[in-house]
């Protein structure tokens, strides 16, 4: 497989780890069940690809924030069809939520004695971040400056 790249067609190995991880990406959403579907659909099963959950753990790895601005785009318009769960360190990912979207994040955290604990953010949490986006800025500013992973006193 080659890409033109600036004019000149390069192996998909010369490619840098971020551009290959991007291919990687958009090829898994694209086009990851589509022989079977069309092989159930012959035997009259009849799936429907909107049926998709992708997991992606840390897309921004390896990609320039530009690059990742229009993966993250792309995921957006891509959620309409498939379910999109994402694992991420990175504040920019969390840009592409509305102010209204926020109760779709969970925050994952180690406990001692627990293990791994997922909780999602209260509705304190929630309104607090809401307020921030809409008087301060982008909830990646949130999370970088201020407590959205903190836990709140008020499991409201």
């Amino acid at each position: 497989m080659e890409f033109c790249v600036n004019g000149v067609w390069l192996p998909f190995s010369a490619l840098s780890s971020g551009t290959q991880r991007l291919f990687y990406i958009i090829s898994e959403v694209l086009a990851p069940i589509q022989y079977y579907l069309a092989k159930k659909s012959r035997k009259g099963y009849g799936l429907n690809d909107s049926t998709q959950t992708i997991l992606l753990e840390e897309p921004e790895l390896g990609i320039h924030p530009d690059q990742l601005y229009l993966l993250l785009s792309f995921l957006r318009e891509q959620s309409e069809k498939h379910q999109i769960i994402i694992t991420t360190h990175s504040p920019q990912v969390l840009d592409m939520l509305n102010a209204d979207e926020l109760d779709r994040i969970t925050i994952c955290e180690l406990d001692e004695k627990k293990g791994t604990q997922f909780r999602k953010l209260t509705k304190k949490k929630i309104a607090t971040a809401q307020k921030f986006m809409k008087d301060v800025g982008y909830l990646s500013d949130f999370w970088l400056y201020s407590s959205l992973e903190e836990k709140s006193q008020s499991a409201s």
